[in-house]
C-alpha cells in the first residue's frame, strides 16, 4: 500500500528513518543520534513548573549507558544464548527511566518483558515461567521485592531467576556518563526475531505473554504514514500511559520512526502518581497539542469549564482503555473538543486510524486503519453488531495469529463492534464476545454499559454482571473501602442493597427487561475472598465468577423461592372447565415462544415427581405438542391426558427422548446452547453443536426458510451440527445467489472442507447448487443427505401438483380460512399441458396450490392446526407475523426454483415437441443438470423417504412404488445413492431417532 502522508516533511530537526524496514529499531536509534540529535524526544515539567527537554542525541547516549548497566549486572551469563534471553521488569519507574531501561536491555542483546505490578504472585510466576525469563528487575521496596521473590519461589527447581535492582534516572543521564562506550552485542538481529514481550490483561484467565517481532514493532511506529497527519514534532501527552502496557510501549517505535515528542512526568526516584490534575497541568506546561487520556480523567476534566476550554484548543483528544460516559463525550464535543476514540490491542497494535479529524457521525465512532485487513463476522441476533478478525496481509501482521480466514492466518479479537447504520466504514466499541451473557431465554446481555454506570458510583469499587444460562441477569459487587462488610450478615446485606438501589435503578432504566437487576441478584463479595485484579486494576471476570459460583447460585435459588412460592404441579389430575380457546399463533406466538411453553410444561411435569407422571412419559411427549394444541384449553387437556395415555400403555409421542448411550440429557456438555430469536440479520448459520472437532453436519431449512422444526436436534444430536435459516440480509434475486450467500457464510467460519451437508424438504435445489460450488472450489464433500424430497420428484409433474406442494385431497377451508378435512376445495388447474413456467398466470396458479399441498402432508400426520393459520397468512387474512414471513418465503422460493429451471441449458435447448408436456421438459432439464455436475460421482448421497410424507401425495400405487424405490427419483441420476425408508411423515421424520442417528453415521 502506498503511504498516505509522509512524515517529517516540515521538520528542521528530524530526518525520518527509512520506513522500509531496512533498519532494525536499534539501528534506527543510532540513525536518529546521527541525523536528528537536536530533535526533542522527551519533555517534562520540573518542580518549578517549567518545561525541560531531552533530545535524541542525549537519549541515545543514555540508551548505550543503560546497555552497559545491563551488561555489567548480567556479566557474561547468557550473552550468546539463542534465542535471546528474556529480562523482565517488575517495577514502578518514571517514563523516561523505564523507556531507557527497555532500550538498554535491547541494545545489550536481550528481550525486555515489562510486567504489571498489579499482577498476583501466581500470575507473575506464570509469566516468568512460560517466557523462560532469566532475570527480573524489581524495585528495592519491601512490597515489590516480596512480590518478585515469592513469584520466583513458586517456580521451583530448574527455573533459577536472578532479581536485579532497578536503576534510577541519574544512572543513565549523569553528565559523567556522556562519553560512556558500551560493548556491542554480538547477536545478529533478524526482523522476525522477538524484540519485545508484553502480556495481556488476563481478564478471563492468567495473563498471556505476547511476543512482538522487530518487524511488527517498527510497523507500529510507521502507523502515521497511513493516516492524514504528519505527526513529526507534535507533543503528545503520555504522562498517564504505563510503560508495561501497549498504550505506553507504542510510543517507543512512534517516537523513533516519526519524531513524535512525548510529554511525560519529571523523572524522580519515587515516580509521580498520575492524577487528573497533574496529568492536565503537565500537558499544559510541556505545550502538548495531542492529549491521550483514559475515560476517568476526561470525566473529571469535563466537570471543570476552564479545563474544557483548554481541551478545546488541543488538536485532538484521544481516549482509550475503556468506555466514556456518552453524556460526557457529548458535552465535550458540544464545547468544541475534538474527541476521538483510540482503539487497539496488544495482539495487534493500533486498529483505529490516527486521523485527527472529527467524524460528523459521532465522537464514539472510528475508522479502521487502511494498513489492516479486517474481517467482520455478523453476530447472531444483533443488528449491525460484528466481531472483528484481523488477517495477516502485506502491510500488517498481528502479533498473535490464532485462526485462519480465507486461507490466511488471522487473529480473532473477540471484540464486538457496532457498524454505523449509514456509514459502513465507521465503527464503535460494543463489548467483548466472551463477555456477552447468554440467558436461558436466548436473549443476550451486554454487561459493559451497565457495569460502567454502576462503577461511576463512589459506593461501588468493582461490578461484574452474571447470568449465563439463567433467566435473569445479576451483579457481583465489591463495596467501596468505607462500606466493606461481611455479606453473611443479612441485615447489613439488605442495607447495602438498599443503599445502592438508586444507581441500580438507573442502570435498569437503560437496560432491556432480561438485563434488569433484581435486589436478590446483587451478590456482595466477602472481605476474606477479594477479587483477583488484572494489570488494569479491573477484576478478572472468569476467575471472579468462578470464585463466587456458589454464592451466585444461592442468590438464584433465593430469587426463585421468593418469586414463585405457590406454583406447584396439581395433586389431582382431573378435567377442569376452561374457556381459553384463543389460538396462540394467531395472537403472535412464534416458534421460540412455542419452545419456551414446551420447556416450561415439561420442567413443571418433571418437578412434580408424580407416580402418574413418570419421567419416561414426559420424555415421550412429541416435539410439536404446542403446535398441535395451540390454545390454553387444548394444552390443558393435552397435559391432563398424559397420565391416562401412559397408564394404558398407548404413549403420547412417536419417539422416546433418549440418548444413544442411554444416558440422560443432563449429561450432555453441549446441552446449554441458547437459541437466539429466529430469523435475525447476520444469523444465517446457527452453530448449535460444536462436537469434538469433526466436520459439522450443515442442514438447510425447508422451503419456509426457518429452523424451528430442528430445534430438538440440539438435544438429540451428539456430533457437530449447524443449521441454516433465512434471514433479512439474504439476497433474493435468484436461487444461485441464494446458495452462493449460504456458501459464503460457510467459508467465513469454515474456510475449507471436508464438508457435510443435508437438505430438508424443498431446499434440495439449494443443497445441490452448494455441493456444485464446493466441488468447483476443489473442496471435498463427504456427505450429502436429502430428507424427504428431491429435484426429480418435485418436477415430475405427478398429478400436476408440483411434488411436495400437492395432495389437496380432503381439504376444505372454513369461512375464516382455517382448513378442515371435509372435501376438496375448488382449486385452479393447469388447462394447457405445455404451459410456460415463466408466465405470471402459471406462477399464480402454482403458488395458489402450494399451501394445500403442505396441508395434505400435515393432515397425513394429524398435524393441521398451524397449517390452517398458514393458509390465512398465505391468502392475506390476519395472521401472526412469523407465518406471514413463512408464506412470503415459500412464494419467493417457488419463483426462485422455477427461474432456476427455466435458466438450465436442458430446458432452453430441448425440443418442445419431443415431450408430452412441460413437466417432462422440466424433469429432463433438472436431471440433465444434476448428472453433469462435475465431481458429483464422488459425493456419497443418501435420501430419506417418509412413508406418508412427500410420497403420500402419489395416488397411483404403481407410480408410488416406483418413486419410493428410486428414492424419490434420486437414483434416476445417481444409481449408487443410498435410500433409507422410514415409517413416518414429512415433518415427523425430523424427530425420528433412527434418522437422527443415521445423519450422524461415522461421527458418533
Amino acid at each position: 500500500m502506498v503511504f498516505r502522508t509522509q512524515q517529517g516533511t516540515q521538520s528542521q530537526t528530524f530526518k525520518p528513518p527509512p520506513p522500509d524496514f531496512s533498519l532494525n529499531l536499534l539501528e534506527v536509534h543510532d540513525f536518529n543520534a546521527e541525523h536528528s540529535p537536536n530533535h526533542p524526544l522527551f519533555r517534562y515539567m520540573t518542580d518549578d513548573e517549567i518545561a525541560q527537554t531531552i533530545y535524541w542525541g542525549e537519549a541515545v547516549q543514555a540508551f548505550h549507558v543503560a546497555q552497559g548497566f545491563v551488561q555489567t549486572l548480567v556479566k557474561n551469563d547468557h550473552i550468546d544464548s539463542q534465542p535471546p534471553p528474556v529480562i523482565a521488569i517488575l517495577a514502578t519507574l518514571d517514563s523516561i527511566t523505564y523507556y531507557t531501561l527497555l532500550m538498554g536491555i535491547m541494545h545489550a542483546g536481550f528481550v525486555p518483558f515489562p510486567l504489571s505490578t498489579r499482577n498476583s504472585e501466581t500470575a507473575v510466576a506464570h509469566l516468568l515461567k512460560v517466557t523462560n525469563a532469566v532475570y527480573v528487575f524489581a524495585n528495592l521496596d519491601n512490597a515489590m521485592q516480596s512480590l518478585a521473590q515469592n513469584a520466583c519461589h513458586q517456580l521451583g527447581e530448574g527455573h533459577d531467576i536472578q532479581i536485579l535492582p532497578t536503576p534510577v534516572f541519574d544512572d543513565f543521564y549523569k553528565p559523567t556518563q556522556k562519553d560512556f562506550k558500551s560493548s556491542t552485542s554480538s547477536r545478529k538481529i533478524e526482523l522476525d526475531d522477538t524484540a519485545f514481550i508484553l502480556h495481556s490483561s488476563g481478564s478471563t484467565s492468567f495473563p498471556k505473554p505476547i511476543k512482538i517481532s522487530h518487524r511488527n514493532f517498527l510497523a507500529h511506529g510507521i502507523e502515521p504514514y497511513y493516516g492524514e497527519t504528519d505527526y513529526c514534532g507534535q507533543v503528545t501527552s503520555a504522562a498517564g500511559s504505563p510503560m508495561f502496557h501497549m498504550m505506553g510501549v507504542i510510543h517507543v517505535p512512534q517516537t523513533a520512526m516519526v519524531g513524535v515528542i512525548l510529554g511525560v512526568f519529571q523523572p524522580k526516584n519515587i515516580p509521580v502518581i498520575p492524577t487528573p490534575e497533574n496529568v492536565f497541568k503537565n500537558a499544559l506546561v510541556t505545550k502538548c497539542i495531542i492529549m491521550m487520556a483514559v475515560p476517568s480523567m476526561l470525566e473529571t476534566w469535563a466537570k471543570d469549564p476552564v479545563k474544557v476550554e483548554v481541551l478545546a484548543k488541543y488538536r485532538v483528544v484521544f481516549f482509550g482503555g475503556g468506555p466514556l460516559v456518552p453524556a460526557v463525550g457529548n458535552e465535550l464535543v458540544k464545547k468544541g473538543v475534538t474527541l476521538r476514540t483510540g482503539y487497539g490491542l496488544t495482539e495487534i497494535g493500533g486498529v483505529s486510524n490516527m486521523s485527527q479529524q472529527a467524524f460528523k457521525e459521532g465522537w464514539e465512532y472510528f475508522s479502521i486503519s487502511p494498513k489492516i485487513d479486517p474481517v467482520f463476522l455478523p453476530v447472531e441476533g444483533m443488528d449491525n453488531i460484528v466481531q472483528l478478525i484481523v488477517k495477516k496481509c502485506k502491510t500488517h501482521t498481528p502479533n498473535v495469529l490464532d485462526t485462519v480466514i480465507d486461507g490466511q492466518p488471522a487473529f480473532d479479537t473477540k471484540d464486538l463492534l457496532v457498524r454505523h447504520p449509514t456509514n459502513p466504514s465507521l465503527f464503535k466499541i460494543y463489548g467483548r464476545a466472551d463477555d456477552q451473557i447468554m440467558h436461558s431465554t436466548g436473549e443476550k446481555t451486554n454487561p459493559l454499559p451497565i457495569e460502567s454506570l454502576l462503577l461511576r458510583d463512589e459506593r461501588i469499587t468493582h461490578a461484574i454482571m452474571f447470568g449465563r444460562a439463567k433467566f435473569q441477569a445479576g451483579v457481583l459487587i465489591t463495596p467501596s473501602d468505607a462500606l466493606v462488610f461481611d455479606p453473611a450478615d443479612t441485615v447489613k446485606l439488605a442495607e447495602y442493597r438498599n443503599l445502592i438501589w438508586d444507581v441500580v435503578q438507573r442502570a435498569n432504566d437503560i437496560s432491556p427487561q432480561h438485563s434488569k437487576i433484581f435486589k436478590e441478584l446483587i451478590v456482595v463479595t466477602t472481605p476474606s475472598k477479594p477479587l483477583e485484579l488484572t494489570a488494569k486494576a479491573t477484576p478478572r471476570r472468569g476467575s471472579s465468577l468462578k470464585a463466587y459460583e456458589e454464592e451466585i447460585e444461592k442468590a438464584y435459588q433465593a430469587l426463585e423461592e421468593s418469586s414463585q412460592p405457590d406454583i406447584q404441579a396439581p395433586t389431582v389430575w382431573d378435567t377442569v372447565s376452561v374457556h381459553e380457546h384463543d389460538d396462540l399463533f394467531r395472537v403472535g406466538a412464534d416458534s421460540l415462544n412455542a419452545t419456551y411453553i414446551r420447556n416450561t410444561i415439561t420442567r413443571a411435569l418433571r418437578d412434580a415427581k408424580s407416580e402418574q407422571m413418570p419421567l419416561a412419559s414426559i420424555r415421550a411427549l412429541p416435539e410439536n405438542f404446542v403446535y398441535d394444541n395451540a390454545s390454553v384449553a387444548a394444552l390443558s387437556k393435552f397435559v391432563l391426558d398424559i397420565p391416562y395415555a401412559y397408564a394404558t400403555g398407548t404413549g403420547v409421542g412417536e419417539e422416546k427422548h433418549k440418548k444413544e448411550d442411554g444416558g440422560d440429557d443432563d449429561d450432555d456438555p453441549e446441552g446449554d446452547y441458547q437459541w437466539p430469536k429466529m430469523g435475525q440479520p447476520g444469523e444465517t448459520i446457527l452453530q448449535v453443536r460444536k462436537g469434538k472437532g469433526e466436520p459439522p453436519l450443515m442442514i438447510i431449512h425447508g422451503a419456509g426458510g426457518r429452523a424451528d422444526g430442528m430445534i430438538h436436534f440440539q438435544q438429540k444430536f451428539r456430533s457437530a451440527l449447524w443449521l441454516f435459516q433465512v434471514t433479512p440480509d439474504l439476497p433474493r434475486k435468484s436461487l444461485r445467489e441464494h446458495a452462493e450467500f449460504y456458501y459464503r457464510k460457510v467459508k467465513e467460519v469454515r474456510p475449507h472442507g471436508p464438508y457435510r451437508l443435508a437438505a430438508y424438504s424443498g431446499s434440495h435445489l439449494i443443497g445441490f447448487v452448494m455441493v456444485e460450488m464446493m466441488l468447483k472450489d476443489g473442496e471435498e464433500v463427504i456427505q450429502f443427505d436429502l430428507i424427504d424430497q428431491s429435484p426429480s420428484f418435485m418436477f415430475s409433474g405427478l398429478n400436476e401438483d408440483g411434488r411436495g406442494f400437492a395432495d389437496s385431497d380432503s381439504v376444505q377451508t372454513n369461512g375464516n380460512g382455517t382448513a378442515r378435512p371435509d372435501r376438496p376445495p375448488m382449486e385452479p388447474s393447469f388447462p394447457n399441458p405445455n404451459f410456460d413456467i415463466t408466465s405470471p398466470s402459471f406462477r399464480s396458479t402454482y403458488k395458489s396450490r402450494m399451501p394445500y399441498g403442505l396441508y395434505g402432508m400435515a393432515a397425513r400426520e394429524g398435524r393441521t392446526q398451524i397449517l390452517g393459520v398458514l393458509i390465512d397468512a398465505w391468502e392475506g387474512r390476519p395472521a401472526p407475523d412469523v407465518l406471514v414471513k413463512v408464506a412470503e418465503t415459500l412464494k419467493w422460493y417457488a419463483d426462485e426454483s422455477w427461474d432456476f429451471v427455466a435458466g438450465l441449458p436442458g430446458y432452453q435447448e430441448s425440443n418442445v415437441p419431443q415431450f408430452k408436456n412441460t413437466w417432462e421438459r422440466c424433469l429432463f432439464a433438472i436431471e440433465h443438470w444434476l448428472k453433469n455436475i462435475s465431481g458429483i460421482s464422488r459425493v456419497p448421497i443418501t435420501v430419506y423417504v417418509a412413508s406418508y410424507g412427500a410420497i403420500g401425495s402419489v395416488k397411483d400405487k404403481t407410480e408410488k412404488e416406483k418413486w419410493k424405490e428410486s428414492g424419490l427419483g434420486v437414483r434416476r441420476c445417481f444409481p449408487d445413492a443410498r435410500v433409507v425408508h422410514v415409517d413416518t411423515g414429512h415433518a415427523l421424520i425430523l424427530g425420528n431417532t433412527e434418522v437422527i442417528k443415521d445423519l450422524q453415521r461415522g461421527f458418533i
